[in-house]
């Protein structure tokens, strides 16, 4: 009986992984266009630099996400050099067929496009 409910409740993870039933979030992204996380798979595609403004495009991978649909939050997360973290208050969309297996994240960073970044995809709340 335990062996055939633990297998039932192992076959139910795997069926429902891609979906946002908790919050994801990736390792740290160094600004450095290439460069891929080993969490989710997330890579930095691209630096734009205008004046001080920033724009970052992160690919993430769509076997990591379900659909951006289930997305309610991006929040990103900057680093200092002194490790200390804090929250970014930036815009942000979805870029629309970006790549055949990723999602396009652009990020607009203003003067803060050359720290190391964490990205937290908080998902809906509730059935």
């Amino acid at each position: 009986m335990m062996k055939s409910l633990r297998h039932l409740v192992l076959g139910l993870t795997v069926v429902a992984a891609p979906v946002l039933a908790e919050d994801l979030k990736t390792e740290w992204i160094e600004p450095v266009e290439g460069y891929e996380e080993s969490g989710m798979g997330a890579q930095l595609r691209n630096i734009e630099t205008e004046g001080e403004d920033t724009r970052v495009t992160i690919g993430i991978p769509k076997s990591s996400l379900a659909n951006t649909d289930d997305i309610e939050e991006v929040v990103v997360v900057g680093k200092q050099p002194d490790k200390r973290e804090f929250n970014l208050d930036i815009e942000h969309e979805w870029v629309s067929d970006y790549e055949k297996d990723y999602y396009g994240l652009v990020l607009y960073l203003g003067k803060d496009g050359n720290i190391p970044l964490r990205l937290h995809l908080k998902g809906q709340e509730g059935p």
